[in-house]
Order: structure tokens, then C-alpha cells, then sequence
């Protein structure tokens, strides 16, 4: 092997290359490397790994916020007291009973008649946003489509203001690094720090506005999650707000793009699914498998256990590679291919399993068929005008920063 097929093949995803390798660089792994050990950090790669590995009641995130924190530190880099104390209220840094608890409570977001109307309003949004691109020859997937349904659904989700709403899109970008914690540099954390203080504020004023009278579909439903305790609400509300920003924006607009990508680039499945929709949701599913918009997630060892003859000792960090995982050869035939309704689909990692499995999973896929559904149905046949381009300012997420499409032919001609 040369150095500079070496160089490609090298798991670094800090490096601007390496989205471009990405299942290269995993097949490899898989095949020579199925553990690799980077510091004190071990990567998994393949489905029956990954797979145990996020089920391991020996593996765990409750740590995790800490070993940030620490990392941190060693740069010379100090989050304030506040913002930790913020953080650690977080379901994403939880475990045991106290994870438990608190899922079950974000759990009304998302079941009854609570939920119903939440995904009414995301269909109504889905349609303005559509039917705005009606008579546009060229537009882009993700600017103009895929980036505009959450935020404008959680403004209304919540009834916040038109101020409100501005600060909240203001300082989501700068809150982001919260699912990639170890891409955070000095610059990055004070701008993040500062996001959380305005949206610390923001939210615990809406709270305040709520318990005032305003009414909201939101909180109404997470009211009933902490059963009307007002002490509860005051102290989960503001980082539940701040988690479904982030959560509910970045994993939704990266698999409506991933899935309106494959769509426009293949003729005969956007021909099936407009004439049968109710194949979508098989797209969406295949999609979470071959594009995964979650590639990797982190677990903490908080007790000893040995894998593949390697131990991994307590306070070490596991990543696991949820898009390897999903395109192992070993667990899914022709892989490499994007195959709707392929008979083991549904056994992809893209949501993760156990009990860290994404909490807002259905939303997630609700919005990526709806969203397919609606351009179908809408708008005539679409293609790419040009090549996606993918992010490379994210780690953990497969998502593109641009996605052009064009609905005239003529144009791909000239």
C-alpha cells in the first residue's frame, strides 16, 4: 500500500477528505481493523459490534459530559458553572433510572393526540414551504427546502414570538457542537456559551410566559409529561427546549436531504413513488441504512469488559460508526446499493437501538416522507443540476450543505 492510498483510507474525520472516503475508509476497518484504538478512545465499525455495543449496559453516555469536561480542560478550556450545571440536566447525558425518568416525561411530545397535532403542523409547514418553490426552475434542497421546516414548526410548536424566533435561529449554529462535543475549540465554546445563555434566558422567559397563560401545543404536552409539577418544569424546561432544537433540526434536515438526494437521482424510483406514495416509507427507511444522517455516537465504559481480546477499560470512550455499521456486507447484501424494500431493512442502526435509541425517531421520518410526499405530489419531476456538496464542519452527521435540483431538462442539456 502506498502512502497515499494510506493517507485516504485513515480514519480521521476531522480531515476535509474524509466524507468523500468515508465507505472506503469503513470497509477497511471492518476487514482489518474491527477495533482500532485511538488514545483512549476505541472505534467500532461493524453491524454486530456496534450493535452490542449500543445495548451493553457496561457502556453508558453518564460520563460522557464529564469526560468532555475534562478534555476541556487539558486545552485550557473552562465551560462556567451555570452551563455545566444546564448540560447535566440534558437526556443526552443521562443514565439508569434518571435517564428513565426523564425520557418517559419527553415521551408526551410524542404519543396521543399531543402528538397529532404536532405533525399537523409540520405538514402545513411542509406544504407552504413546497408549494413556494412552485415555477422555480432551479432551487436548492436544502436552503429553501430541508433548513426551513423544523425551525418554522418549532416556532409555532412553542408560540414563540417573532422575536423569540429570530434569537432561536440566530444561535443554533452556534449550539450545534453539543452532538460533537470533541470538535470544540476555544473560539467555538465561547460562542456556544454565550448561545446557551441567550437561549437559557429565552426559554425560561417563555416558561414564564406559559405559567402566565400563554398557551402553546408544546407546552401543554410536556405539562402532562411532568404531570403539571411546576419545580420539575422550571428546572428540565429550558434544556429540553434547547435539545430539540438542535436534535429535532440537525438529524431532520440531514434525512430529507439524504432522501430527496437519492430521489433525484434516480429516475425510476421517483417514478414508483409517485405513482405509489405509500412506498416512501420504505425510501425513508433504506435511506436511514445507506446514508445515515447519525454516522457515529459516543458511549462511555463505566465498567471494564473485554472485546475482540482487547479490554476496554472504565472511563474509556467507544465511538461507535452507526453509517459502517449500516453498510456492513456481513449484515446487508449489496451494501453499497441503495435497494428500496430490501428484506432486512428495517433492521438499520440509524435511530441506534437500546435505550438511548433516538427519542425523536418517528418525528424524524415523518417529516422526511412528508416532505417527499408533498414534492411528489406538488412539484414535477426534479433532478440534480449539480453534485451535492456534504458538511464538513460536523463529525457525526452525513448531511449536505447544498443539494441543487432543477425541474428543467433543458437546462441539463445546455
Amino acid at each position: 500500500m502506498n502512502i497515499a492510498t494510506a493517507n485516504k483510507i485513515r480514519f480521521n474525520p476531522a480531515s476535509p477528505t474524509f466524507s468523500q472516503n468515508l465507505y472506503q475508509i469503513y470497509q477497511h476497518m471492518q476487514q482489518h481493523q474491527p477495533i482500532l484504538r485511538l488514545g483512549h478512545t476505541w472505534v467500532l465499525t461493524r453491524y454486530q459490534d456496534v450493535s452490542y455495543a449500543m445495548k451493553e449496559p457496561r457502556l453508558g453516555n453518564a460520563d460522557i459530559l464529564q469526560h468532555v469536561l475534562t478534555e476541556l480542560q487539558r486545552q485550557q478550556i473552562m465551560l462556567n458553572q451555570p452551563l455545566q450545571d444546564l448540560l447535566q440536566r440534558s437526556l443526552l447525558f443521562k443514565e439508569g433510572n434518571a435517564h428513565h425518568v426523564h425520557r418517559k416525561a419527553l415521551q408526551s411530545l410524542f404519543s396521543g393526540t399531543c402528538y397529532q397535532s404536532l405533525k399537523q403542523l409540520i405538514q402545513e409547514e411542509i406544504i407552504r414551504v413546497v408549494q413556494a418553490l412552485k415555477g422555480n426552475n432551479q432551487f436548492d434542497g436544502i436552503t429553501q427546502l430541508a433548513n426551513l421546516i423544523w425551525p418554522r414548526t418549532f416556532a409555532r410548536w412553542l408560540n414563540l414570538t417573532s422575536e423569540q424566533q429570530e434569537i432561536v435561529a440566530q444561535e443554533k449554529q452556534n449550539i450545534r457542537l453539543l452532538l460533537d462535543p470533541s470538535a470544540i475549540t476555544f473560539a467555538s465554546l465561547q460562542s456556544m456559551m454565550k448561545a446557551m445563555k441567550t437561549l437559557d434566558d429565552l426559554f425560561n422567559q417563555l416558561l414564564n410566559m406559559h405559567f402566565a397563560g400563554r398557551e402553546s401545543p408544546f407546552f401543554t404536552a410536556l405539562s402532562l409529561g411532568y404531570h403539571q409539577d411546576h419545580d420539575a418544569l422550571r428546572h428540565f424546561f429550558s434544556i429540553d427546549c434547547i435539545t430539540l432544537v438542535i436534535g429535532g433540526s440537525e438529524t431532520g434536515e440531514a434525512l430529507i436531504g439524504n432522501l430527496i438526494q437519492e430521489v433525484a437521482m434516480d429516475a425510476a424510483l421517483q417514478q414508483r413513488l409517485r405513482e405509489d406514495p405509500a412506498l416512501i416509507r420504505l425510501a425513508v427507511q433504506e435511506t436511514m441504512r445507506y446514508e445515515s444522517p447519525l454516522q457515529m455516537a459516543r458511549r462511555t465504559v463505566l465498567k471494564p469488559l473485554s472485546f475482540h481480546g482487547r479490554t476496554l477499560k472504565e472511563g474509556d470512550s467507544v465511538l461507535l460508526c452507526l453509517g459502517a455499521a449500516n453498510r456492513d456486507e456481513q449484515q446487508f447484501n449489496d451494501a453499497g446499493r441503495f435497494i428500496m424494500g430490501r428484506k432486512n431493512g428495517q433492521r438499520h442502526l440509524g435511530f441506534g437501538v437500546g435505550i438511548h435509541q433516538c427519542i425523536g425517531q418517528l418525528l424524524a421520518q415523518f417529516q422526511a416522507e412528508s416532505t417527499c410526499e408533498a414534492m411528489l405530489r406538488i412539484l414535477p419531476p426534479f433532478v440534480m443540476a449539480a453534485p451535492g456538496q456534504w458538511q464538513q464542519n460536523n463529525r457525526m452527521l452525513r448531511a449536505l450543505d447544498v443539494l441543487p435540483l432543477t425541474t428543467s431538462f433543458d437546462y441539463l442539456k445546455g
